[in-house]
């Protein structure tokens, strides 16, 4: 999650630049947590969970509380390390949320496939690597 390409960069950039106009948290923002919010984070998601096969990390704005999982199944062979499934959850507050949630959709699921596809190029998941 902290080695994205290059490119989601960028989308990151354009979204924060839309969103800080109706006062939602931008990623600069989520990644600097006043000292009452600090905890694990990767990136700028909050790590909500933890255990030797699952990440549960996330957000909570104005406009949506956001959860992003990430579930290693172990493979019989213990060479190749296992599978990885993402999953998300969102539960929107208001009508910002339901907007927002319409617009980024088709660029979330990019994102997923594209994070997939980078973890599977270096090695993930290997097994005890979450």
């Amino acid at each position: 999650m902290s080695h994205q390409p290059s490119w989601i960069g960028w989308l990151t950039n354009i979204r924060d630049g839309m969103v800080a106009c109706f006062g939602l948290k931008t990623a600069k923002q989520l990644s600097t947590p006043s000292a009452e919010a600090q905890g694990d984070r990767i990136a700028f998601f909050k790590v909500y969970g933890k255990s030797d096969t699952e990440i549960i990390l996330g957000q909570d704005d104005k406009h949506l509380d956001f959860r992003l999982s990430v579930l290693r199944t172990p493979d019989s062979s213990p060479t190749l390390g296992g599978q990885l499934t993402v999953s998300t959850v969102v539960h929107c507050h208001n009508f910002l949320g339901r907007i927002y949630i319409l617009v980024i959709a088709p660029f979330h699921r990019q994102v997923v496939k594209a994070s997939l596809r980078r973890a599977a190029h270096i090695g993930w998941p290997k097994a005890g690597a979450i």
